[in-house]
């Protein structure tokens, strides 16, 4: 039986920065690219890394209405302090990568296939 991709691995894999100090290591099953909210809100799951450019409050409001563990920025975006206080708050992991959406994306895809 396969282990479960756990977030842990997918920081370490894909080389993210760690923006918030805290979170817990759950299973991650899928990524999903989207920047519009709403349409982002009905497809994110508790097991979907979510990979943006967005960095407003709103992520953190969408990420933990689906319940998403993990929120990727990409392209080198900042999130404000208030907002990364708000996802501490949610146990919502805040990630940033250089990279772009699609590059990102497609590592974590890679990853998944190499995962054992």
């Amino acid at each position: 039986m396969k282990t479960p991709y756990m977030l842990s691995n997918l920081i370490s894999d894909l080389g993210l920065t760690v923006i918030t100090d805290i979170y817990q290591d759950l299973p991650v099953s899928r990524g999903y690219c989207c920047d519009m909210l709403s349409w982002a809100m009905s497809r994110l799951d508790g097991e979907t890394c979510w990979f943006t450019i967005l960095n407003s409050i709103n992520v953190i409001a969408v990420a933990s209405l689906a319940g998403c563990p993990i929120v990727v920025l990409t392209e080198n975006v900042i999130m404000g302090e208030e907002v990364l206080e708000k996802a501490k708050d949610e146990n919502i992991c805040i990630c940033m990568s250089e990279e772009s959406t699609f590059d990102a994306a497609a590592r974590l895809a890679d990853a998944f296939k190499n995962h054992s």
